[in-house]
């Protein structure tokens, strides 16, 4: 079975838009764990204060610092969102723990390969570059946030398969049978995680109304 390499965006959505958001990830995908280089997320949004600047650290950590900084600023009413997410994310540390999320670095001759990728590909983020660089080295799958998006082009260009959100969302539907409201919830955090389904899935509604009460 080829290793399930994650982007970015896939790992805060799942991670943001439900409790069990990583467990359905890693149900749909019909694995036990996943993979990403330390780019995309390396467990360092508390190695240094929010005070200062996000050069250098992995972009979740980014993204969870900036949820942060949020709910610092802000009165409690305008950061519901935030709050939800950074309450979800605490599902995180639970797969470190168990293994079922793993960090890989990239070694030297990969990073080489990853800067020769983004300079190749100038619309393919360094978080993305390095999942592509992942894959090819285990000859895994890649897993990325929607079809549209460039790292997918490149991937196919790299003959690297690949799947996407709105893949792992009706793969979860066929394998594990959620009722509508399970489904629901899951569709509501994902949109509320800042990403619209409908945009890249059309037939979302056909999909839940397959479900049982």
């Amino acid at each position: 079975m080829s290793k399930k390499i994650l982007d970015t965006v896939v790992l805060r959505v799942m991670s943001f838009a439900h409790p069990r958001g990583i467990d359905i990830l890693l149900e749909a995908l019909n694995v036990s764990s996943a993979q990403f280089p330390a780019e995309i997320y390396n467990r360092d949004e508390n190695s240094r204060p929010l005070e200062e600047d996000d050069e250098g650290l992995s972009e979740l950590a980014m993204g969870l610092r900036g949820a942060q900084r949020k709910i610092q600023q802000l009165p409690p009413r305008q950061t519901l969102r935030e709050r939800t997410w950074l309450r979800n994310s605490q599902q995180l540390p639970r797969h470190f723990q168990q293994g079922s999320l793993i960090v890989e670095p990239l070694t030297v001759e990969e990073l080489y390969e990853r800067e020769i990728l983004q300079e190749k590909y100038p619309k393919c983020d360094k978080g993305e570059a390095a999942c592509l660089v992942l894959a090819k080295r285990y000859q895994g799958l890649a897993v990325f946030l929607s079809s549209d998006k460039k790292a997918c082009q490149v991937a196919k260009e790299l003959g690297i398969p690949y799947l996407t959100l709105p893949d792992i969302l009706k793969a979860w539907v066929e394998q594990k049978q959620p009722t509508r409201e399970e489904f629901d919830a899951l569709v509501k955090g994902i949109f509320a995680a800042k990403f619209d389904l409908k945009k890249s899935f059309s037939d979302l509604d056909e999909l839940r109304q397959g479900l049982q009460n």
